[in-house]
């Protein structure tokens, strides 16, 4: 086109302040709506990022396309909202929520995803052009505001950085084994996605039937892992009264704490299901009370971690075992301070001493 006919940047720029607070008003009540759908809806995300275009990349989108976009309200990307999920089946749930959010765009909205041809590499992603609802609550100014909102899975989004990085954006041009090569790698995201839904959806399943057995104190063939050991400090009788026991000593609230840490620690003790920890709890929990009553006992402390039931469980098998300090000091090698180490070996041998001679 001839320079002539192209609109200098400054009334381009005019037209561009004239609509950014519009875009940024539009900006603050969009990302307070997707914000409440999310937590409301309950569906996990990894980010949720926005920006309004600045000036340079108005401008130069304007010089590739100066007869597309008369005005900045013609331009559907100047604000934009890209939300990152976990799971390929979430895009499809994020599409409801977009839909009973705002006004969509039909017409200019993308799914990728049935867009791509069968033998086409690339990212699958839903690009939705929406606006906010008519309504009385935003100015009837903000409504004319369209804008993008990109929604994608973490290796649709790593696929996407990665592209763009290259700077690749078509196979056009590209060398026949970097074709192929891009081809392999898509498959494989693709592929992989699908196999992460199917993995969450056996790991939830396999929870429910953990705590169907849980509800009744059914603790048979079970191994200790993360979800058995989370699901057995919550449902099994023994052990909500055994912390329960430990928490009422100082009268403390007990705050929700992540159990994982102690697979490992329990583990080195050779509890390696669920049926020997319970053995090892109802064995060992007059000797766990004993020594929280050492330490807890007109204490004063206020709060105490769920776990702490383990803690002293932990320890009382120390105590009351036949741990050589050899032994004792590789069990509290997790603590990698050899300092530490020594103070905690240092302890339970004395507690031994102590408490051994007394019974």
């Amino acid at each position: 086109m001839n320079e002539k006919m192209v609109p200098s940047s400054d009334i381009r720029l005019t037209a561009y302040y004239e609509v950014l607070e519009q875009y940024q008003q539009t900006e603050v009540i969009a990302d307070y709506l997707i914000g409440r759908a999310i937590k409301d809806s309950g569906i996990s995300t990894m980010q949720v990022s926005h920006r309004i275009k600045s000036p340079d990349s108005y401008l130069e989108k304007l010089n590739r396309k100066p007869d597309r976009y008369p005005t900045p309200y013609d331009m559907t990307d100047m604000l934009g909202f890209r939300i990152i999920c976990y799971f390929a089946d979430q895009v499809d749930a994020f599409r409801g929520l977009i839909q009973d959010l705002f006004v969509v765009d039909v017409k200019n909205s993308v799914d990728k995803r049935k867009q791509m041809a069968a033998d086409s590499f690339g990212y699958l992603s839903l690009h939705f052009i929406v606006s906010l609802p008519p309504s009385e609550d935003y100015p009837e100014e903000l409504t004319r505001c369209r804008f993008e909102i990109q929604i994608r899975t973490v290796l649709q989004h790593t696929w996407a950085e990665i592209e763009h990085d290259l700077g690749y954006k078509t196979d056009f041009g590209i060398p026949r084994e970097a074709r192929r090569g891009f081809s392999r790698i898509a498959s494989l995201l693709e592929v992989a996605d699908g196999y992460f839904v199917v993995i969450r959806d056996h790991l939830a399943k396999y929870d429910e039937s953990v705590i169907e057995k849980l509800k009744s104190d059914d603790v048979s063939d079970m191994p200790l892992d993360l979800i058995t050991l989370k699901e057995f400090m919550k449902y099994s009788t023994f052990m909500r009264s055994f912390t329960r026991d430990i928490a009422d000593i100082s009268g403390a609230e007990l705050v929700e704490t992540n159990p994982e840490p102690y697979l490992s620690q329990l583990a080195d003790l050779g509890i390696t299901d669920l049926e020997g920890l319970l053995a090892a709890a109802e064995r060992e929990h007059d000797h766990a009370l004993l020594l929280a009553r050492s330490v807890l006992e007109d204490s004063g402390i206020e709060e105490l971690t769920s776990t702490v039931a383990l803690y002293y469980l932990c320890r009382a098998v120390l105590v009351w075992g036949d741990y050589t300090k050899e032994q004792i000091e590789d069990y509290y090698s997790f603590m990698k301070d050899q300092k530490k180490i020594e103070h905690h070996t240092t302890r339970i041998l004395s507690q031994r001493e102590k408490y051994r001679s007394a019974g």
